[in-house]
């Protein structure tokens, strides 16, 4: 039973703060490590950050904390490790799909189509090979928009739904609420 959802502003502003927070974290180890390691470990700690600290902090990260809101299961119990594996890495997988099949599609487009040119007597013939390029831009950035499309309707689900709640929300069956735990 959803009680007090957070709409769509509170929620943007959640995740302004938390992306400021790590793009001072970037910039400060990107200061410390200069041998080219501060973008993994900032993308080791920033993925652990919004995996763990709402399992151990009641539902909140930090920008979440300074807007007083939090994330719960749909009982509005607190979230366990592995609601967040869903709502984090399972729905991120759903919104990155597209672009991952429009590499695919860029790939086999260019790659298998390309070994065919190359393997011809046209010996890579520059207006095959750019063919060949443009439709598997083409493919990629299909798959790129669907990916953003996707986004899009969560941030419309938000805002339009009564529940608010979004895509990643049914998928891990939590929301978005400005009640307090208990």
């Amino acid at each position: 039973m959803v009680e007090n959802p957070a709409g769509f502003w509170v929620r943007f502003g959640a995740q302004v703060i938390d992306a400021l927070i790590f793009i001072v974290l970037g910039l400060v180890l990107g200061a410390i490590l200069s041998n080219g390691t501060s973008e993994w470990v900032s993308n080791i700690i920033s993925f652990l950050y919004a995996l763990l600290l709402p399992v151990f902090w009641y539902g909140y990260t930090v920008g979440k904390k300074v807007l007083k809101v939090r994330i719960v299961k749909l009982d509005g119990s607190q979230v366990s490790f592995w609601t967040m594996i869903k709502r984090y890495v399972i729905a991120g997988i759903v919104y990155g799909l597209p672009s991952f099949l429009g590499v695919i599609g860029f790939l086999v487009t260019v790659g298998v189509s390309g070994f065919d040119v190359f393997m011809s007597e046209n010996l890579m013939n520059d207006e095959v090979l750019d063919g060949l390029l443009l439709k598997g831009f083409v493919w990629a950035m299909i798959g790129l928009l669907l990916s953003g499309v996707l986004y899009i309707i969560s941030a419309f689900m938000i805002g339009l739904r009564e529940d608010k709640r979004a895509l990643h929300d049914l998928i891990a069956g939590t929301y978005v609420t400005k009640n307090k735990p208990n």
